[in-house]
């Protein structure tokens, strides 16, 4: 295919700040239009990255002819109406994860995805960072051998202030915390050492928070949630999510895995300042886990000093996410992950929401 028109759904930060320097500056395709609620905003954003096509209507810049792909990046109530109607076009998606509210309009976007026989993705981005990528190549490799048990620790703290947050009001989200930061780390469970076929959850919210804008009530969404998992090969997984942590890194966050097998064990650490490292030891050796070196080509060129630096750089320069979503749609090819590991990630997000709702009772997935 030629040159790939794309539009982007949604004028957030996030597109502002990663989708659209992602897309600029690819080779084989470009930004033709912009939608977003707010026209000034979306005229805003439009201008400043030479942007010819300015929509408040998704439906009318789907309709348009004008482009061959869209990016979904819109809050998560929307991502089932949008997904649809652009597949239902056979234009290739991207849509921000959690693809949906519900598993059934999940299984509905991936089902459609399947008819249309185009080129989708869902960026479960964290799986694309050096440490990981690191730690899953040396899995694959047998540095642990046969996996016993993986934790895995995303502890931050934007959700310690009381303001009103539309990723904590049921309606808009569908969940809080286990759709926002527990689907990237579902999925990467998942990637590291396969299916997952049982779950027992426990969710909480921490802190009440103010009402709408508008001042109408609504159900708030958990800012915590620990997962128990099971996977097909009989190891068993912690994820541990929260919204609540104090975490007195720059950026206030902090990653942490473990993994340990009949070979050997893995750690790995993200302070989200200046700290992304692996340790392992294996099991004829002695002594604390010692520091891995991660391979150049795992780094992709990417700078080191900062994790955010890093992160940015994956994102906006690799063919990793956005950019590799792309070029796929210009050769005709599939990528992973799609909306049929997004759709199975919702799975697994109902099943800690019933998991949850039900004393912690262990579901089968």
């Amino acid at each position: 295919m030629s040159e790939i028109r794309v539009g982007v759904v949604g004028t957030s930060w996030w597109t502002d700040a990663m989708y659209l320097p992602a897309l600029a500056s690819h080779p084989r395709g470009s930004v033709r239009a912009i939608c977003g609620r707010n026209r000034e905003t979306a005229d805003e954003i439009a201008k400043r990255w030479g942007i010819p096509l300015v929509f408040t209507d998704w439906e009318e810049m789907l309709a348009s002819g004008e482009i061959d792909a869209v990016v979904i990046a819109t809050p998560n109530d929307t991502h089932h109406p949008i997904t649809m109607a652009a597949l239902a076009r056979r234009l290739p998606v991207l849509c921000e994860k959690p693809i949906a509210l519900t598993v059934e309009q999940a299984r509905e976007m991936a089902a459609a995805a399947e008819e249309a026989d185009v080129t989708t993705m869902v960026p479960f981005s964290y799986r694309f960072m050096p440490t990981n990528q690191y730690v899953k190549r040396l899995i694959t490799e047998g540095y642990i051998g046969k996996a016993h048990h993986l934790h895995l620790r995303y502890f931050t703290g934007y959700a310690r202030g009381g303001e009103y947050a539309w990723r904590f009001d049921t309606a808009l989200a569908g969940s809080g915390i286990v759709g926002d930061l527990g689907a990237h780390w579902l999925d990467m469970a998942r990637w590291f050492l396969g299916e997952i076929v049982a779950i027992s959850a426990t969710i909480d919210h921490f802190v009440d928070r103010a009402p709408r804008p508008d001042g109408t009530p609504y159900t708030q969404a958990e800012d915590s949630a620990v997962i128990l998992t099971r996977f097909e090969s009989g190891a068993l997984g912690v994820l541990h999510t929260t919204a609540v942590c104090w975490e007195p890194s720059k950026f206030g966050q902090t990653h942490g895995l473990d993994i340990h097998g009949t070979e050997g064990t893995l750690h790995a650490f993200n302070d989200w300042d200046t700290v992304q490292e692996v340790r392992g030891v294996r099991h004829d050796e002695t002594g604390a886990p010692h520091l891995l070196t991660i391979p150049d080509d795992v780094w992709q060129g990417a700078p080191t000093e900062t994790v955010h630096d890093t992160y940015r750089h994956m994102f906006r320069r690799t063919e990793a996410m956005t950019r590799g979503w792309l070029t796929a749609v210009a050769d005709g090819r599939k990528v992973d992950p799609d909306l049929a590991t997004g759709a199975r990630v919702q799975e697994l997000m109902d099943a800690v929401m019933r998991s949850a709702a039900n004393n912690s009772t262990w579901l089968d997935v």
